[in-house]
């Protein structure tokens, strides 16, 4: 197995902007996003996908200003997939978003395509990375294939709307539970191939209503994701404390590594903490959510020196 993205990327909050709209994507690196994405899918009219295209790399410059990675999503639409790649794949760019994807072999044939353009533009190999959103019954029935196919998938996400769409569940508070498997599933998946497991336990599209966007993104950290995708700049701090550990996190898992090292150091594999018994397990755990939190810390640091060079 190669990069174990779960530990090696930060990826709380992907802001989604679409890629036709000067004003929205001039405003973008300001957010402290830690990616922005930006969309020549679904928030840009038919009419519009040539001349949006042609834009991109200047607006991939602008994006990237406050440190945070930049990807373009594409259109899985063999009307516009491969010119899109084609627009997207530069040297400032981290990754694509593939939507709709449904096989591997559809994914290989893209990685390709990615594979000339990294070549013939100077740009290290295996740099861009493709994020993978799942949005029907088919690709979610070959997820498994699909996130083993490249080393190049950094994460695995649940396009919510499109797949109750294509499942035919109407997407109402009465049917909330029925996409609770395959998220599961989803997330499933993606720790076992050693992919960044987004999502929310909600939709993004109820961007408005802040503290219920937090409690989704809340849960879903309790599940096991490690970050979301967002249409508003608004939610952007929402997701980025949502899925960072805790202040009492931090240090409870300071106080398990103390007491265990201590155990061990006594010569036992277990001991005794605030009641509970702990053990290699816990002690592990305990270590990964200070690596993680120190990745968030560094990454955070990055994004701020890059705004403050931007005189923000």
């Amino acid at each position: 197995m190669g990069v174990n993205y779960t530990i090696a990327q930060v990826r709380r909050s992907r802001l989604i902007m679409p890629a036709n709209s000067a004003k929205f994507v001039e405003k973008a690196w300001q957010r402290n996003a830690d990616a922005i994405v930006l969309d020549l899918e679904d928030s840009v009219p038919i009419a519009e996908k040539a001349a949006t295209r042609r834009q991109i790399r200047e607006q991939v410059a602008m994006a990237g200003k406050g440190g945070s990675d930049v990807l373009v999503r594409v259109n899985n639409d063999r009307r516009w997939l491969w010119d899109d790649v084609e627009a997207a794949v530069w040297p400032e760019v981290v990754g694509i978003v593939l939507p709709k994807v449904e096989s591997g072999v559809e994914l290989l044939q893209v990685e390709q395509q990615i594979a000339r353009l990294e070549s013939e533009r100077g740009i290290p190999t295996g740099q861009i990375k493709i994020s993978v959103l799942i949005e029907s019954c088919l690709g979610f029935l070959r997820m498994d294939e699909i996130a083993g196919s490249s080393e190049r998938i950094d994460s695995l996400t649940l396009g919510n709307e499109d797949f109750l769409r294509d499942a035919g569940i109407q997407d109402c508070a009465d049917t909330f539970q029925a996409l609770l498997q395959p998220r599961m599933q989803l997330l499933f998946t993606a720790r076992a191939h050693a992919k960044t497991p987004m999502g929310l336990l909600g939709s993004l599209a109820h961007y408005n209503d802040a503290e219920a966007f937090a409690k989704s993104a809340e849960l879903a950290y309790k599940h096991g994701f490690l970050g979301a995708s967002c249409i508003h700049p608004g939610n952007v701090e929402i997701l980025n404390r949502a899925f960072s550990p805790s202040t009492a996190e931090n240090e409870t898992a300071g106080r398990i590594i103390e007491a265990f090292e201590a155990a061990v150091a006594q010569g036992r594999a277990s001991t005794t903490f605030e009641g509970k018994m702990i053990d290699y397990v816990h002690y592990e755990r305990a270590k990964k959510l200070f690596q993680r939190a120190a990745a968030i810390q560094a990454f955070e640091l990055k994004k701020r020196q890059a705004r403050q060079s931007q005189g923000l």
